[in-house]
């Protein structure tokens, strides 16, 4: 056992160091660094894009509903109009209803 342990300590010890383990820490740190300020980037891009989006959505809707609103005299004129629209609609109906469908006499 104690000869097996050291022969695997052996083998870990012989492989080569491409990089020293002080810039391998560096390296590290340096790459968790870049990924919280890319985050950070892409987040803060994202919430203003997101508020953007919402600030028109809210314009657009106040904007169709108060599109509509309209002074007194064009209220009264749009009422008038749609009064002599039914009336005409029930003279004609009136009128259908005196007269025969067919020419036999009653």
């Amino acid at each position: 056992m104690f000869y097996m342990g050291i022969i695997i300590s052996i083998k870990i010890l012989m492989q080569p160091l491409l990089v020293e383990s002080n810039i391998k820490n560096i390296m590290n740190k340096q790459l968790i660094h870049c990924k919280n300020d890319k985050f950070i980037k892409n987040s803060t891009i994202l919430n203003i894009t997101l508020f953007v989006l919402l600030c028109g959505l809210i314009s657009f809707i106040l904007f169709i509903k108060y599109k509509g609103k309209q002074n007194i005299a064009d209220r009264i004129n749009r009422e008038n109009i749609k009064k002599k629209y039914i009336l005409s609609k029930l003279q004609v109906f009136q009128k259908m209803k005196t007269n025969n469908y067919t020419n036999i006499p009653m």
